[in-house]
């Protein structure tokens, strides 16, 4: 790095204002999951089959599975990337929030099933799909290949993540675990679309064949996770076609992200849709970013705020 681990940290001297939008990005919109009446949906889940209540459980732990994997070792392994001491923050926060997500799937549980949990955590870890996937994903968080962690990193987020949440977007009746998911959703956003950038930073600056080398890899590595992903939705699910839909819908939404063509086959339907309204645009993103630059970062003050 060219710059000292304790070196003291000055915002007012940015070298990459991407890293000041996002921390404010992200400090707007945090949220704890205590803080969302999950309780108010028992009555909406009384009435899910027997079927339905397993799928979703499963899924959410599996969900909660990679979460606490993105926190524990995805963000931190791409952190010995930073360009900026700014952006090392904004990766902090980046850990921190996805421990929420993590915590999450156990508010959840003890809203609704109380006491039962634990089986639906036990079942993730012993799932052979979902060790598969975590076990690929950690071979590569040891390495020095920058690049790649970042890839799979943003893969994490989306491609092996969306199709879990299937289970939910389509059960309309449970309104704030909905709520939930979607502050999950838009945090996962927000991740991908600034993880994104900075893969193109370094992206851009290889030579011609070392870029074709690093998509062939990407795109190799992808395909590997995305067939565990599908093996996986479809031994869990009764019919798992829209669940793989959506799966692919972010497995592209990755790829766009690292700026690459999106190569999966995805078919339009309500739910893709409901995904494309939580999600940014990556080039939409780039264009908030510049305008925001240009202006002041300085609030103002309301009489509001001198109440206390």
């Amino acid at each position: 790095m060219d710059y000292l681990y304790y070196k003291a940290i000055n915002w007012d001297d940015i070298k990459d204002n991407f890293d000041k939008y996002m921390w404010e990005r992200l400090t707007t919109n945090f949220w704890l999951d205590i803080r969302i009446p999950i309780t108010n949906d028992q009555t909406a889940w009384q009435q899910l089959s027997d079927t339905q209540q397993q799928a979703i459980t499963r899924m959410l732990a599996g969900t909660s599975m990679l979460a606490v994997y993105q926190s524990e070792v995805g963000t931190p392994a791409i952190r010995h990337d930073r360009r900026t001491q700014q952006e090392e923050s904004v990766l902090n926060t980046i850990t921190f929030m996805k421990s929420v997500h993590a915590k999450s799937c156990t508010t959840i549980f003890r809203a609704l099933i109380p006491g039962n949990g634990g089986e639906s955590f036990t079942w993730a870890d012993d799932n052979a799909n979902l060790q598969a996937e975590i076990d690929q994903l950690a071979q590569m968080s040891t390495s020095d290949m920058a690049l790649q962690k970042k890839a799979l990193f943003i893969l994490t987020e989306t491609g092996l993540s969306f199709g879990k949440y299937w289970t939910i977007l389509q059960t309309q009746a449970l309104v704030n675990t909905y709520q939930m998911l979607a502050n999950i959703l838009r945090g996962s956003a927000l991740f991908s679309a600034y993880i994104g950038y900075k893969f193109r930073l370094r992206f851009e600056e290889l030579t011609v064949s070392d870029q074709t080398e690093l998509q062939y890899w990407i795109n190799t590595q992808f395909d590997q996770l995305m067939q565990t992903e599908k093996d996986f939705l479809e031994a869990n699910l009764d019919d798992a076609t829209e669940a793989i839909n959506l799966a692919s819908y972010g497995a592209n939404h990755a790829l766009m992200s690292l700026g690459f063509n999106a190569v999966y086959e995805v078919q339009p339907s309500s739910l893709v849709a409901q995904l494309k309204e939580l999600m940014i645009d990556q080039n939409q993103f780039l264009q908030q970013v510049t305008a925001a630059n240009n202006e002041s970062d300085t609030e103002k003050m309301t009489d509001d705020d001198y109440d206390f």
